[in-house]
């Protein structure tokens, strides 16, 4: 209950003990050995109850409420008059408003059934025992209906105002966490936005990088190539000039379609097998021998060509860029769960590998698929770049 009902509830138990005292003290005097004791004893228990008991000894309240009750009776039997009533109506409100149900039920049963026996009792021991006081007396046991009535309906309205504000604390909670998370939510997707555009980034500087990496390599062999040729063979010389001017243009339509659609060009014009074949024509005349081992029916999704592609164009740049190789053997093939792809050269592998740009870059491209991949350095000489992937990443 709020402070405001606590204070009109004190307010009218207490007027109510006051009209009992005035009342005895008109009828009786002041009279020690009357039914001030048993008045004084209610009192005082009432009053430890509410100022002691229920704030450190909960579990003896409920008990006291029930001894409060027989010394109401003992009080009702000594004063020979209806006043007791009050201290029974003051009880029966009291136990319904503030204290766990059935008490209050009970000391409703209680009282309706007590009052008039006791007062019976009482007369019959003074001889007044006649019609017209127990008259009295069962009028007043309507009091006791009015009394559960009205606190009946008092203690739903407090526990409905309860429910009612610890929904609306409830909700404010959830307000309160909804906009927390809220605030979080446009937090994470800010800094998923940002991560999204630094990937895109890393994406399309590896596809600029492998695209150009291969052209310009090729068209640095052809050129190499024709300077070789110039004086032997002049017609030779000039053609492969042409070419390299050929693969110059090829590298810049690649810049346009990977700017684009981040796409090789040859993918959007044969199939995959050819595209990947195709490749070796950029070192034709060079004296660079690329071969292939293709399983015909890969049947691979758009992404996982042009990522393989990108792969295996970057590898091959490294084997004639870095290691100076001859040949090149290009590898793949697909079981039921693996997809296992090579690229072998006969260069002169590496001393201490270092990670630059384009190996950097297969290794993104393949932990973008959840695929395996590993840098061998042969026994025999040359390098392997070995990447297995799942079927269940394909």
């Amino acid at each position: 209950m709020d402070r405001k009902t606590t204070y009109i509830l004190n307010l009218a138990k207490y007027g109510g003990y006051l009209a009992v005292l005035w009342v005895v003290f008109s009828q009786s005097g002041f009279i020690i050995t009357g039914p001030l004791i048993p008045f004084f004893f209610v009192f005082a228990l009432d009053s430890i109850r509410s100022h002691f008991l229920d704030a450190k000894m909960l579990s003896l309240s409920v008990p006291s409420l029930y001894l409060q009750m027989l010394i109401v009776f003992i009080f009702i039997f000594l004063d020979g008059t209806s006043v007791g009533g009050i201290l029974l109506v003051i009880l029966i409100a009291e136990s319904l408003l503030i204290y766990p149900r059935p008490n209050g039920d009970r000391i409703f049963i209680v009282s309706l059934i007590g009052f008039p026996a006791v007062s019976a009792i009482g007369f019959s021991w003074r001889s007044m025992l006649n019609w017209e006081n127990m008259a009295v007396i069962l009028i007043n046991c309507l009091f006791f209906f009015f009394a559960y009535a009205f606190s009946y309906m008092a203690r739903r309205q407090i526990e409905e105002k309860e429910r009612a504000e610890n929904a609306l604390e409830q909700l404010e909670r959830s307000r309160t966490e909804l906009e927390n998370a809220y605030h979080k939510l446009i937090e994470v997707s800010k800094e998923r936005e940002q991560l999204v555009a630094v990937e895109e980034r890393s994406r399309l500087s590896r596809e600029l990088h492998d695209t150009l990496a291969h052209t310009l390599t090729a068209v640095i062999v052809s050129l190499e190539a024709g300077k070789k040729l110039l004086d032997k063979d002049p017609q030779k010389a000039l053609a492969e000039i042409g070419k390299s001017q050929e693969q110059a243009r090829k590298g810049l339509d690649e810049v346009r379609l990977t700017v684009k659609a981040l796409r090789p060009g040859d993918l959007d014009n044969m199939d995959f097998t050819a595209a990947i074949k195709g490749l070796a024509r950029d070192y034709s005349g060079s004296g660079i021998r690329i071969q292939f081992e293709l399983d015909e029916e890969l049947d691979l999704s758009p992404s996982l060509e042009t990522t393989l592609y990108r792969i295996i164009q970057e590898s091959i740049t490294n084997s004639v860029r870095h290691g100076e190789a001859n040949l090149i053997k290009v590898r793949m093939r697909r079981n039921e769960n693996f997809l296992f792809l090579e690229v072998e050269d006969d260069g002169k592998g590496y001393v201490e590998l270092s990670e630059g740009h384009g190996l950097r870059g297969i290794r993104e491209r393949a932990a973008d698929l959840g695929a395996k991949v590993s840098f061998i350095n042969q026994k025999s000489g040359g390098f392997l770049v070995r990447l297995t992937l799942e079927e269940l990443a394909l």
